[in-house]
């Protein structure tokens, strides 16, 4: 798109000097006057040229418009001829304006005209054939080189509004870039602040809840089965101290570590052990055999996922037997955890934070979290999560 160009200094520059030449020019008809009849025309002339002068068409304005002020120009200037040949020196501003207003290439056909004319008048007023020639061809050397440079004043010009209109795209999309910036950081930070109330909820929460269950039992049992409260306090201690890695290892690096190299079913399986013999309640855990190999997001996501589970079964559910079941198709990977507790009231229910964390895990992946009744008495979560490509590829 082309820029509107906008007045400048050399256009005012330009049209004084075409303004002091008619002048010039009139001066001249002035000091040889020769009578109303003869010397007043001229001036006539004259006057209606600077009026047109000074009424020349925007750069920008529609071509027709160009060629009627040029046309009426010329023909000011052939009137003005016809009295004498001084007014050819008008040729040169009208030259100049020509290749201001029009494309290089049609403005040229127009300073080719205007060399005929002046070549044609230049003959007529005393036919020299050598020296009409000569001064013909120096004329119109003279309008085609005062025409490019008009030409030339008009491209630098659209160039530095062109710049200047680039300068200010280029400022106002770096201002909005900065604000995206801003914006991204503050979402980044934002995100970082969930998945790190994930992190700690998931792993501290899960570890401290075992250890409250083992406490509560061990201080029961403490007077009348000593062995056993020992051993309970034993396992409280090292849930806690695992808790206490699982801390460090969050704020060090932001990611878990118990995940890394490790395959699901080996971790889903230490964390029901682990689960069952710090809570007394039967867990049944199913897997299929020909599980895929899942990438870490995939395998951290449903970890946590049953990890949380198991501890709202343990917290809220008051179940003494829990199932979870890992379900594989083509597209897709589900886990399910079910219990026989109290169930819950559907209408009342407001996820916590664990939930919360097992719905944004699940979404960022593509995948949705779906808890209902369960045909067992008490809760049902399923939580499903498409496949890598790489992994139904494979």
């Amino acid at each position: 798109m082309q820029a509107n160009l906008t007045p400048k200094r050399e256009d005012f520059f330009f049209n004084i000097s075409g303004l002091l030449m008619v002048a010039i020019i009139s001066l001249v008809v002035l000091l040889n006057w020769q009578g109303w009849a003869v010397s007043g025309p001229q001036i006539a002339l004259m006057a209606g040229f600077a009026a047109m002068l000074t009424r020349q068409p925007k750069i920008d304005s529609p071509r027709s418009r160009a060629y009627l002020y040029l046309g009426t120009q010329m023909i000011i200037l052939v009137f003005a001829l016809s009295y004498s040949s001084v007014f050819i020196f008008l040729f040169y501003v009208l030259s100049v304006q020509t290749l201001m207003l029009l494309p290089m290439q049609i403005g040229m056909r127009w300073v080719l005209l205007f060399t005929a004319i002046t070549g044609f008048v230049t003959f007529y007023d005393g036919f020299q054939p050598y020296a009409d020639l000569v001064t013909t061809l120096i004329n119109g050397a003279g309008f085609f080189f005062f025409g490019a440079f008009g030409n030339a004043l008009v491209q630098a010009q659209r160039a530095r509004d062109e710049s200047q209109r680039i300068l200010a795209e280029l400022t106002d999309a770096h201002s909005r870039l900065q604000r995206y910036a801003e914006q991204a950081e503050t979402l980044a930070v934002a995100e970082e602040r969930n998945r790190m109330s994930r992190e700690m909820h998931d792993t501290l929460g899960h570890r401290l809840t075992v250890s409250i269950v083992q406490l509560e039992g061990a201080g029961r049992l403490l007077e009348r089965d000593t062995p056993r409260a020992g051993q309970m306090i034993q396992t409280v201690r090292e849930q806690l101290v695992e808790g206490l890695a699982d801390l460090r290892a969050t704020l060090a690096s932001l990611r878990d570590s118990g995940m890394s190299g490790t395959s699901l079913r080996k971790s889903l399986q230490s964390l029901v052990d682990e689960y069952a013999q710090a809570t007394g309640l039967v867990v049944h855990l199913s897997i299929p055999d020909n599980l895929l190999a899942l990438d870490e997001a995939r395998r951290m996501t449903i970890y946590r996922a049953a990890q949380e589970a198991l501890t709202n079964a343990q917290r809220h559910a008051d179940a003494s037997t829990i199932w979870l079941k890992i379900e594989q198709t083509i597209s897709t990977v589900t886990l399910f955890v079910e219990d026989d507790g109290a169930g819950m009231p559907v209408a009342e229910f407001t996820p916590g934070i664990g939930l919360r964390g097992m719905q944004e895990r699940a979404q960022q992946l593509g995948g949705f979290l779906v808890i209902d009744a369960s045909p067992r008495g008490g809760v049902r979560l399923a939580l499903t999560i498409p496949l890598a490509k790489e992994e139904t590829n494979g």
